[in-house]
């Protein structure tokens, strides 16, 4: 049984911003070496996509607003805001948005994460 006094190693911020980054690199991996037009055209990689999407959006919500405010960086509104955002983009509504969400912002997003990780103790 684990110790009361210890916080619950799921429930800690190194492990939502592991979840969050692994995430963003799937999109990114998903989508890799794919023009819009391809996207556009794939179905199987557009649901991959907003299921992580919608995923980075969940695990945002769960951690603690005081840990996301230590976090600089991120528009963590626009992070929470991402499963009602695919959930009204699917199906091939307005693919474009969800492009360039790929292609500008979900990069940028990776490479903070990526340096809030180093930043992290383990």
């Amino acid at each position: 049984m684990r110790d009361p006094d210890l916080p619950n190693p799921h429930l800690l911020p190194r492990v939502h911003l592991e979840q969050m980054k692994q995430a963003a690199q799937r999109v990114l991996d998903y989508t890799a070496g794919m023009s819009f037009t391809d996207f556009a055209a794939d179905g199987r990689t557009q649901d991959a996509v907003c299921y992580n999407l919608n995923q980075l959006g969940v695990i945002a919500a769960t951690m603690h607003a005081r840990v996301r405010e230590e976090i600089g960086g991120l528009d963590w509104r626009r992070i929470l805001d991402l499963p009602e955002i695919v959930s009204r983009l699917h199906f091939g509504i307005q693919d474009e948005i969800l492009w360039d969400l790929i292609q500008r912002t979900l990069p940028y997003w990776l490479v903070v994460l990526e340096e809030t990780l180093e930043q992290q103790p383990r």
